[in-house]
């Protein structure tokens, strides 16, 4: 092996390595932070709504994203023929940066399921499918 290709070799490693670090630190800040959003019931104001006592699922997509129309919308259409004391409520994330910044969204599409008393029960970052949607507002 010539020193050159020792040095890339290294070079890739450390790129990499800097790649996978930096992914578990930011998985882990997102982590903590989802841990202190669940269970506060004050997430209401910025949906300008308040608790009827029905849990809620609050779904964050933009106008341009494929996976929030295609996908999560008709999951989110499932979850509401199927439970049906349900409140869905969709945010364009992109038009209310600051409500999906208080429900510590990073990504589109995700989605938020509420008590029916108001407590933020779940978060999930990227598609949910109905199942697993249902599943969290029973638990609710």
């Amino acid at each position: 092996m010539t020193p050159e290709m020792l040095e890339r070799l290294v070079m890739v490693a450390v790129l990499v390595g800097t790649v996978w670090l930096t992914a578990l630190i930011l998985r882990r800040r997102n982590a903590r932070r989802l841990e202190q959003l669940v269970g506060r019931s004050d997430l209401w104001h910025h949906l300008d709504l308040a608790p009827d006592g029905r849990p809620t699922l609050v779904t964050f997509s933009t106008p341009s994203c494929a996976a929030c129309h295609q996908a999560q919308a008709p999951a989110a259409r499932l979850v509401v023929e199927r439970l049906h004391d349900v409140r869905h409520v969709d945010v364009d994330a992109a038009a209310k940066p600051n409500v999906a910044r208080a429900f510590g969204v990073l990504t589109v599409p995700s989605s938020a399921v509420l008590a029916a008393a108001g407590q933020l029960v779940d978060v999930n970052q990227g598609f949910a499918p109905s199942t697993k949607l249902i599943e969290q507002i029973l638990s609710a």
